[in-house]
């Protein structure tokens, strides 16, 4: 029913030591996640239940959930976004995270960084207890694959949410967050998303501009990338073999959804917030070599870990004919480069560099302070603070269904309808 909607150092080293990497001597990493979770959640020491904020009183206690450094540095986006802030709790799968996240956030945030051990999660169920231990709001950066879990039962709890992107990898995925989304909206909770852009005003005019008719009426957004392979993190003696593929999930599509849906979902979305927010018909293959000209041809070893495509490219056609081609290539690159291109009927903007040329020419200031990340933290926060809650939901989860219907389309070698995604019961007419 939601996606039819879519169409109109509190915790240094020592705690992973002595609390966790201790343990991991002497059990499994199966079991000693488990135990660590269930002696965690029962020592919690839990706030009130939601929290001081929920109380009346102008605190917003915060909890993160995936501690890497895009987790971290969300946590550190909505401290310093208003001073009623607190980074409460923390939860991630690896004790490592954790602590290391925490070392960062004590030092930086200083005595906003409440979150004594007891409220410090390890293992696969810190999720929960992050949510049960009194938050208001929780960051959800875990890895893609979980992120449908994690708002389902975020939402379940009452909690104002920021969700990374993708919101999921595949299209079952995505139905789940559609539900839970729609229950957030209808119970008057904010739902932010890690589609930055939305909300950083340099791209924000660009956009507006283009919808006032400065180039004419969009036809076509072009949008091919090539970057780099992503960071790995080494074997380490502390972990079982069997996850350090999680720990370096970003490279394995059963965790992120591969580079096209994991990374190049916030190009696609920027090209759907320019052509209205609308879905597409469909979704073809195309050559990649005509939509990648930088890349060798007869180049295949990407050098890279995992399993994901190093290359991706895809045609969405609309009803009225407009259309986005994207592209993602990810390997050993001599040079990353990025071309976002809207071609309207009286002229085109180029996104990357702020430029446009067409019935009026004009070009973008630098970038404003605050950043883009900063910018989208204190929409989610201030609106929690004033009442006047920010929901990202619905183009969260469109834009991650068209990145996953682009790659389906890739992966088979033919076109994908919108309307015949599997999962009937939720897809959009």
């Amino acid at each position: 029913m939601f996606l039819k909607t879519m169409l109109t150092a509190a915790q240094t080293r020592r705690l992973a030591t002595s609390r966790t990497t201790a343990t991991l001597g002497e059990t499994s990493r199966r079991s000693f996640l488990g135990g660590t979770a269930a002696a965690s959640c029962a020592a919690a020491g839990t706030l009130p239940a939601g929290g001081l904020f929920a109380a009346g009183d102008q605190r917003l206690r915060v909890g993160l959930v995936g501690c890497g450094g895009r987790g971290t540095g969300a946590a550190l986006q909505a401290i310093e976004a208003d001073p009623a802030v607190s980074l409460v709790a923390l939860g991630d799968v690896f004790a490592d995270q954790v602590a290391s996240s925490a070392e960062v956030l004590s030092r930086r945030a200083g005595n906003r960084f409440d979150c004594p051990p007891t409220r410090c999660f390890v293992g696969p169920e810190a999720y929960r207890s992050v949510i049960d231990s009194g938050v208001d709001l929780v960051l959800l950066a875990a890895p893609p694959h979980v992120r449908p879990l994690h708002l389902e039962a975020a939402v379940a709890a009452g909690k104002h949410v920021y969700c990374e992107k993708p919101v999921a990898i595949d299209v079952a995925g995505v139905a789940r967050a559609a539900a839970a989304a729609a229950r957030s909206r209808a119970a008057g909770l904010a739902l932010v998303s890690g589609f930055c852009f939305r909300h950083d005003p340099r791209m924000a005019e660009m956009v507006a501009r283009i919808h006032d008719g400065a180039i004419g009426r969009p036809r076509m957004v072009q949008a091919h990338a090539a970057i780099g392979l992503p960071w790995r993190k080494p074997v380490e003696s502390g972990r079982e073999p069997g996850a350090w593929p999680l720990a370096n999930w970003i490279s394995f599509a059963r965790f992120s959804g591969g580079h096209f849906v994991e990374h190049h979902v916030q190009a696609i979305d920027r090209a759907a917030w320019i052509l209205g927010d609308m879905p597409p018909v469909f979704a073809e293959p195309i050559d990649v070599n005509t939509m990648v000209p930088h890349r060798c041809p007869d180049q295949q070893s990407t050098g890279a870990i995992g399993d994901c495509a190093a290359s991706t490219a895809v045609r969405y056609t609309f009803a009225d004919g407009q259309t986005i081609e994207a592209s993602i290539d990810r390997r050993e690159q001599s040079r990353d480069w990025a071309v976002e291109t809207v071609i309207g009927s009286a002229g085109r903007c180029d996104l990357v560099r702020g430029t446009m040329a067409g019935r009026q020419h004009w070009a973008a200031e630098p970038a404003p302070v605050p950043g883009r990340y900063r910018a989208t933290m204190e929409t989610l926060v201030r609106g929690v603070l004033s009442g006047r809650v920010a929901h990202d939901g619905v183009h969260l989860c469109r834009s991650t269904l068209m990145a996953v219907m682009g790659r389906m389309a890739s992966e088979a070698g033919r076109p994908v309808a919108w309307s015949g995604l599997p999962g009937s019961s939720f897809h959009v007419a």
